[in-house]
Formats: C-alpha cells, structure tokens, sequence
C-alpha cells in the first residue's frame, strides 16, 4: 500500500485532537496548516530532512521569525508522528539548523516619564477603554485578560483584582468558510488564575465606579 499524503493525514489527525486541545489552540493549528503546511507539504507522502531544512531557510529568508518557523513544525512533526503511528507513512528524524541572526531586534518600551503622562492622561480624560488602558499599565495583565475583567472580579474592600478568565478572537476555517470568532476561556495555565493587588490610584478610580455598575457587565 502506498504512503498517505500529508493532506489526508491532517485531516485524520485534526479530527484526533480536536477534543483533547481548546478551541484557540486547534485554531491556531488549523491556520498553521492552511497557510504554511499544505501549501508546501500537503501532496508529500514522505518528510526527509533535507526537504524540511529547505523549507525552514526559505521560510526564514521570506521574513518569517526563527520562532514562527519552529511553530510550524512543532505541527508538522506532530502531524507525521500520527501518520507513522497509523501506518500511512515513514518515520524520518530531523536534525534542523537555523541561522545566526545577527541583529538583535531592541524592544521598544515606555519611559517611566511617558507611562505617567499615559496614565495622567486617562485620569482626566476618563473613558472606559482608557480604563483597560490603565489596568493594564498598573497591573500588567496581558489584553486578554483585562478584556474578559468583570465588575464582579474587583474587590473595593481588599484592593485587588481577580483574574479567572481571558478572552480572544480566533480565526476559525471550517472547510471553506473563513471567520473570526470571540471565545473566553481559563488562563493558559493554573498559575495565571491570580489575585493582583491595585495601587493607590487605580483603586481611587474603581471605588466610585464599583459602586453604579452592574457586577455580571464586562468593564470593557
């Protein structure tokens, strides 16, 4: 019997995954495979290192991140491994080189003088969105977090806020309908489920706000 094509196999193995993995992650997987994988790899019956090397220089000369890079093929080797589990094709280990990059690309970030205008800012010039705005700056809560906050998740009286949830907008292809969906979820892990104490001046904006908003709304 001949080998099964890397096509055929994603679509057996995404089947398989789905309901062990969140629906942000399958997404992810499924865009993974739909823009990069099965354009290049979807009619290759066998994956033999030199072909994967080839791709991954390609790839980073095109103007992908060594890390995007490593991304797709964390799902294309697991794609393989559950075609070689099946039967449908060869197993091959890859041993992949990257380049040296020699630029180290420097990350931009807020002075201590212009996070206070921000924040100054916000203060006079209130709106809601500069609230998320504000949380963010004071707490360092990652946007999906602050996004998926409720009145409810602000304790006045301890001066913390309590972080359960998150939200995101994923892109979901199913078949050959493409569209983007919002979905709350539990932190990725058990440790970002956490309790964040407020300053001084974040509080003095909540405490007012607390008191006339509906507990079950969404801040944002």
């Amino acid at each position: 019997m001949s080998n099964m094509t890397i096509r055929e196999i994603a679509v057996a193995w995404k089947e398989s995954k789905r309901p062990f993995v969140k629906q942000s992650t399958m997404a992810a997987y499924v865009l993974i495979l739909e823009n990069h994988i099965l354009p290049s790899f979807g009619e290759c019956d066998s994956l033999h290192e030199e072909t994967v090397q080839d791709y991954v220089l390609r790839k980073i000369e095109s103007g992908l991140s060594v890390k995007s890079v490593k991304d797709i093929l964390i799902v294309l080797k697991m794609v393989m491994k559950f075609g070689v589990k099946n039967e449908w094709m060869d197993y091959y280990e890859w041993d992949i080189k990257y380049p040296t990059i020699s630029t180290n690309k420097e990350l931009e970030v807020l002075s201590v003088a212009n996070h206070k205008k921000v924040l100054n800012h916000i203060q006079n010039h209130f709106s809601f969105a500069g609230l998320g705005i504000y949380i963010s700056l004071c707490t360092g809560l990652r946007i999906g977090e602050v996004c998926a906050l409720k009145w409810s998740d602000i304790n006045t009286i301890d001066g913390t806020i309590t972080v359960n949830r998150t939200i995101e907008r994923i892109y979901i292809i199913d078949g050959t309908q493409k569209h983007t969906e919002l979905v709350i979820n539990t932190p990725k892990t058990q440790n970002s489920c956490r309790e964040i104490p407020m300053t001084k001046e974040l509080l003095a904006m909540m405490k007012p706000l607390k008191k006339v908003v509906n507990e079950d709304f969404y801040i944002l």
